[in-house]
C-alpha cells in the first residue's frame, strides 16, 4: 500500500533550482501535516530550503515562524486565511505549494452538509458539545477512553467500537455516501468530477485522520471503494475496485495513530485495484470515474477484538499535483 501521511515530492521553480550570491536557495514546498489548520493554530510544512523562508498563505497573508529547519517548518496560520496555494518565497526566489491549502474541490464528504451520508456517531451533541461517551440503552453510557479532537473544519465523522463480527458491515464503524438521489445524494455524478477522464496515476483521494494514540489503530483493515450509482445494496462493493487501507502494517506493534492530531492521509487512486475474492486478487471491475458515483469508508474482514477510534473529515478526489 503506497499510502503516505505526507508526501515528499520536490518541485522547483519554474524548473530551476536557483541560487543567489550568497548560496541561499530557492525554497520548494512539498507538503503539509494536515492541510485543514485552523486560523491562529500552527501549521507543519515539509520540503527544502525553508529555514529562512517567508511564507504566504491565500489571501496574501504573511505567517508567523515558529520555529523552522531547512525541512521543516512550523507556522501559525493567520487570521483570515482562504484555500489556495500556499507560497514559499526568500532572497533566490518563490515557489508555490503543489497541495492546496483547505483544499476545497471535489469534496465528496465533509459532514457539514449531510446528504444521503450514513454510518458512524455524530461527535457533538445538541449543544455542540463533544460527547463524552457511547449511550448503549436508555439509562447506559460508555465513557470514551480518550477526549474527542477539536474540529479541523467544521462537523467531521466519528467511527468507534469493537469488530467482532468477521465480514460484516458494522454501522458505527462505517461511513457511506449514496449518490442515488432518491437516498437524496448528489445524482449520479462522478466522485472525480471535473477530474473524471484524468489518468488514476495523476490522481489521489485525500482526507484528514485524527486517532489518539492510547487506541492506535491495528485493524481490520480499511475498505475504500467506489460503488456504481444504481446497485443494488447501495455501496456497490460487489462490482468496484477496493482499496485496502492498511496503515498499521509499517508501524511497530502500537499500531498507527497520528497523537491525537489531524493529519492529511494520501492514497494515490492507483491503489484502488483489490477484488472481493481474496487479499490478492485483482478485481474484476477496474476503477472508472466516470461511473463511480458512490463512496464507502468500511472496517471490514477477520474479527479483531482490537478497538477502532477514528475521527474523519474531508474526503476528496484532486490531483495529485
Amino acid at each position: 500500500m503506497k499510502t503516505r501521511i505526507f508526501t515528499y515530492v520536490s518541485i522547483l521553480a519554474a524548473g530551476v533550482l536557483m541560487a543567489s550570491c550568497d548560496n541561499v536557495k530557492t525554497p520548494e514546498l512539498s507538503s503539509m501535516r494536515c492541510e485543514y489548520v485552523p486560523d491562529g493554530d500552527t501549521a507543519i510544512l515539509y520540503g527544502k530550503n525553508l529555514k529562512s523562508a517567508e511564507i504566504i498563505f491565500p489571501g496574501d497573508l504573511a505567517a508567523t515562524t515558529v520555529k523552522a529547519n531547512d525541512s521543516v517548518l512550523y507556522v501559525v496560520v493567520p487570521q483570515g486565511a482562504q484555500a489556495g496555494r500556499i507560497i514559499a518565497k526568500n532572497s533566490a526566489g518563490e515557489v508555490k505549494s503543489p497541495f492546496h491549502f483547505r483544499d476545497s474541490r471535489n469534496v465528496i464528504v465533509n459532514f457539514d452538509n449531510r446528504i444521503a451520508t450514513w454510518g458512524g456517531y455524530e461527535p457533538f451533541d445538541e449543544n455542540d458539545n463533544k460527547i463524552r461517551g457511547i449511550v448503549e440503552m436508555a439509562d447506559s453510557v460508555t465513557p470514551l477512553p480518550s477526549v474527542l479532537p477539536d474540529r479541523c473544519d467544521g462537523n467531521y465523522g466519528f467511527l468507534y467500537g469493537h469488530y467482532d463480527n468477521s465480514w460484516t458491515m458494522t454501522h458505527t464503524m462505517f461511513l457511506q455516501y449514496v449518490a442515488n438521489t432518491e437516498e437524496g445524494g448528489r445524482g449520479n455524478e462522478s466522485v472525480a468530477s471535473l477530474y473524471k477522464n484524468e489518468s488514476l496515476n495523476d490522481l489521489v483521494l485525500k482526507f484528514e485522520v485524527c486517532i489518539p494514540k492510547s487506541s492506535a489503530y491495528k485493524g481490520p483493515r480499511t475498505e475504500i471503494f467506489f460503488g456504481p450509482y444504481n446497485s443494488a445494496n447501495k455501496h456497490g462493493r460487489e462490482k468496484s475496485a477496493i482499496c485496502f487501507w492498511k496503515p498499521y502494517e509499517a508501524m511497530s506493534e502500537e499500531g498507527f495513530h497520528t497523537d491525537g492530531k489531524w493529519v492529511t492521509v494520501i492514497i494515490p487512486l492507483s491503489e484502488f485495484h483489490h477484488g472481493i475474492d481474496n487479499d490478492t486478487i485483482d478485481s474484476k471491475y477496474p476503477l472508472d470515474l466516470n461511473t463511480a458515483t458512490n463512496f464507502s469508508f468500511v472496517q471490514f474482514g477477520k474479527a479483531d477484538s482490537s478497538l477502532i477510534y477514528m475521527c474523519v473529515d474531508n474526503f476528496r478526489v484532486v490531483p495529485a499535483k
